[in-house]
């Protein structure tokens, strides 16, 4: 029983130590990155198609912290509290949020995540695992307290589109009657290109398998370290951006990996959009994940249509209005 004993202990040490060695993994140094999305599509706008974004509000999580949002008011009391992708903010989906308000199909808040850009303590992480479905849930709330009754659709692009599954497979699922999602990225599925976004996220895949297996075992105190940094080229970058996440906010931003159960958690009212081009998410293969998870969604595939220009292309937003009206 001794010999037992120490053995399970040994063996234990050097799982621990293991674990250890691989999370001081560094992080790799970005040089000169692709324009893996074409950024020099949407970072500027073209003159007819300029706006200017909706105010910032503030809104109190339950910890005290005033979080930003855009609200786009509607003649819809249906609400949409729609999540940006990863490294960037609400600015960026200010045209989508007018297409969809305007056309009387919702009234849009969207937040700026905690992690991001006028939004939490620290850039690039959150305090503790699941923080950011808590916070969704928050808002949720404000919006209620504002007098908005209407029925709540839960959307978002990219990896917002990710963190809007996993609040369907969350504690706070009940507060949601339906999903739009914009080339939702599901880590871990087949759908997601190369495994990394077609080379967008940049993943410190050592450090994250040792920070995963500290977790299994309890161990939470090396959470705040980075494990993904985000391709965007430097010319493109306005100081906003948000261009590395800790481990415990990356993994607040994504499906469970048993994605398939946050998949059917979302039930039938789940409307997909994504282009024909895109180049993080597989169209084809991202049909399939979601018809092998059970689910009725209905995904629409936009032709000549890439991962920005879902949401960045007027014609594309025209083609989401007509397809939700």
């Amino acid at each position: 029983m001794i010999k037992f004993l120490l053995l399970a202990i040994a063996i234990f040490s050097a799982v621990i130590v293991v674990a250890l060695l691989l999370v001081m993994t560094p992080m790799q140094r970005l040089g000169n990155v692709d324009d893996v999305f074409g950024f020099e599509n949407y970072v500027e706008i073209k003159p007819s198609e300029a706006s200017t974004p909706a105010a910032i509000h503030r809104y109190m999580s339950r910890d005290g912290e005033q979080l930003a949002y855009r609200v786009y008011p509607s003649s819809s009391a249906r609400i949409l509290l729609f999540i940006h992708g990863s490294s960037y903010h609400s600015a960026a989906y200010d045209g989508l949020a007018k297409s969809i308000s305007e056309a009387g199909l919702a009234k849009v808040y969207m937040p700026n995540l905690r992690g991001h850009y006028l939004s939490g303590a620290r850039r690039g992480d959150i305090d503790y695992m699941g923080q950011l479905e808590a916070d969704l849930a928050d808002l949720i709330a404000h919006a209620r307290s504002e007098g908005d009754e209407g029925e709540i659709i839960i959307g978002g692009h990219s990896s917002g589109g990710g963190l809007a599954i996993r609040f369907a497979g969350g504690e706070y699922s009940a507060l949601a009657s339906g999903y739009w999602l914009l080339s939702p990225v599901i880590p871990g599925a087949p759908s997601v290109r190369d495994g990394d976004a077609g080379g967008w996220a940049i993943v410190n895949r050592g450090r994250l398998a040792g920070l995963l297996v500290l977790n299994a075992f309890g161990i939470t105190g090396l959470n705040g370290l980075p494990v993904i940094q985000f391709n965007k080229p430097v010319v493109f970058r306005d100081g906003t951006e948000t261009l590395a996440y800790s481990f415990r906010l990356n993994q607040s931003y994504h499906p469970r990996y048993d994605y398939e159960q946050d998949i059917k958690a979302m039930g039938d009212l789940v409307e997909v959009f994504i282009g024909d081009h895109d180049e993080a998410v597989d169209p084809e293969a991202l049909k399939i994940v979601f018809t092998d998870a059970g689910s009725k969604a209905n995904v629409h595939v936009f032709p000549n249509v890439n991962h920005f220009g879902i949401f960045g292309s007027q014609a594309a937003r025209q083609s989401i209005v007509d397809a939700l009206r």
